[in-house]
């Protein structure tokens, strides 16, 4: 059990990095593509934009953001919404993401 201590400090680590950055306003300014990109309060917010393409769902897409969206009492969007949202997002988000919560925690 002692030799689980490490591993799950680095999940741990890498999932709460991964939290701060992706909530963090500095980040989403810097990885949006426009400045009226999600500068308003919308239902597909940065954050869960990000979430919703990290977690590579195998189910199809309206059917997760049904899920999500039911889960948070919200009112439902469409596949189309979501992917129009996921435009506004640059990819370096992501090489971002990977660099500060997995590499640097190696």
């Amino acid at each position: 059990m002692a030799a689980l201590g490490p591993l799950m400090d680095k999940k741990t680590h890498a999932v709460e990095t991964s939290r701060v950055l992706i909530f963090s306003d500095t980040f989403r300014q810097l990885y949006r593509m426009t400045d009226k990109a999600f500068s308003r309060n919308r239902c597909l917010t940065f954050a869960l934009v990000v979430v919703l393409i990290l977690r590579k769902s195998v189910k199809s897409l309206q059917l997760v953001l049904n899920e999500l969206m039911v889960w948070m009492n919200e009112p439902p969007v469409s596949a189309s919404a979501f992917s129009q949202a996921r435009y506004k997002l640059q990819h370096e988000a992501f090489i971002e993401l990977n660099q500060k919560a997995i590499v640097e925690t190696r």
